[in-house]
């Protein structure tokens, strides 16, 4: 009975073992974040405004300092299940946050004015000693409430602020799911329900898709009930050859 006691003891003491370090290995890979831990820290600009940012795991958000306080807010906006991914961006001359794509308008605390199912996510913030920057915790939460839609502004595309990529940094959407190590990258392509499934081609352009990348997560009526496919630079998440998160954006709006 002893012998028999021991053994179970040194297998639940493996299994625990084993469970943290494949924790641990997540959050090495940039696929987790630790419970209560922090996704970096990140620079508050020094006037009132947004900045574009990269938290710690290669999540795209945007730092806003306004009156009342300073925001960290996911960039990508809540959407209904299935619908391909985007990234908002900040209207200066509102200071509103908008989803070009799929219609969504935020206040510039990530409340909702109108166009989605709920306000962006923001991420809990605490200050440095040196007052200039913030650390950014894990546990991000939708912003509760809404806003009137009578708030709804404009946006001057010529002083929009979104992520883009730099010259050279975007890939080929085969190459990136092939070649790259899992996690964030720059993809150029073109978004379409192909045969299924949803695909980001690697010609931009053509009507073809000889080469590419399945995209999980996408339901490919609904993509292919939209007005016409998504083309350009995208943010996605890679791994195992496919394109585990996928968000669009729109760089035309520059000068529209």
């Amino acid at each position: 009975m002893r012998d028999l006691r021991r053994w179970i003891l040194i297998g639940l003491a493996v299994a625990v073992v084993s469970v943290a370090a494949i924790g641990y290995g997540l959050i090495a890979s940039d696929i987790a974040t630790p419970v209560g831990g922090t996704l970096g820290t990140i620079e508050v600009p020094a006037e009132p405004g947004a900045a574009a940012v990269f938290l710690a795991d290669g999540r795209p958000a945007f730092v806003v300092r306004t009156d009342d306080g300073v925001h960290v807010l996911d960039a990508r906006p809540p959407l209904e299940t299935g619908l391909p991914g985007a990234m908002v961006t900040w209207c200066p001359s509102s200071e509103q946050f908008v989803d070009w794509v799929h219609g969504g308008w935020y206040l510039a605390d990530g409340t909702l004015i109108a166009g989605a199912p709920s306000g962006l996510i923001a991420y809990p913030v605490s200050r440095t000693d040196d007052e200039q920057r913030m650390v950014v915790g894990s546990a991000g939460n939708p912003t509760p409430g809404s806003a009137d839609a009578s708030t709804l502004g404009g946006c001057d595309g010529d002083e929009a602020v979104m992520h883009e990529p730099d010259p050279g940094e975007a890939f080929d959407p085969s190459v990136a799911a092939d070649e790259e190590p899992p996690g964030w990258i720059w993809i150029e392509g073109r978004l379409e329900a192909i045969g299924g499934q949803a695909l980001l081609c690697d010609d931009v352009d053509a009507t073809d898709c000889e080469t590419g990348a399945v995209v999980h997560g996408i339901d490919p009526a609904k993509l292919a009930a939209m007005p016409e496919p998504l083309s350009g630079y995208f943010l996605g998440r890679v791994g195992d050859g496919v394109i585990d998160e996928l968000h669009h954006v729109p760089l035309s709006v520059r000068g529209s």
